[in-house]
């Protein structure tokens, strides 16, 4: 069975003006997003399942925690929080970044840490893709 290639047809002028509108509708919702989720407050700090700390994001710092595995060290700059370092063998909590959002989490899960942040209006939605 032989594959037929169809041929292209030029776009028109409304084709290529539907298009530039649909990409600027997705580009400004993205940007959108950022600003609906409020951005947290403070971050919530604990390890195998109990609160060690609270830290204010509005205050530049970092941090060390001792987990079962080892230490991890979390970093505060801007109002935002990351894993700076960690124990673990995959590193994906350090690979996460840095997170500001209200009701955003990273956690390593070897080491049994979890960072959670907090703030005005915290999001429970089920899934969030950025």
């Amino acid at each position: 069975m032989a594959v037929r290639w169809v041929q292209r047809l030029p776009l028109s002028r409304g084709d290529k003006m539907l298009i530039g509108v649909l990409l600027a509708l997705s580009l400004a919702s993205l940007y959108g997003i950022r600003l609906i989720i409020p951005r947290g407050a403070v971050a919530v700090v604990e390890v195998d399942g109990r609160s060690v700390c609270r830290l204010d994001l509005s205050v530049d710092t970092h941090r060390t925690i001792r987990g079962p595995l080892g230490e991890t060290i979390i970093q505060i700059r801007a109002g935002r929080i990351r894993i700076a370092d960690s124990c673990c063998p995959h590193r994906i909590c350090v690979r996460t970044g840095w997170v500001e959002q209200a009701g955003r989490m990273i956690v390593c899960v070897p080491n049994r840490v979890m960072v959670r942040i907090e703030g005005q209006g915290d999001v429970d939605a089920d899934a969030v893709s950025w």
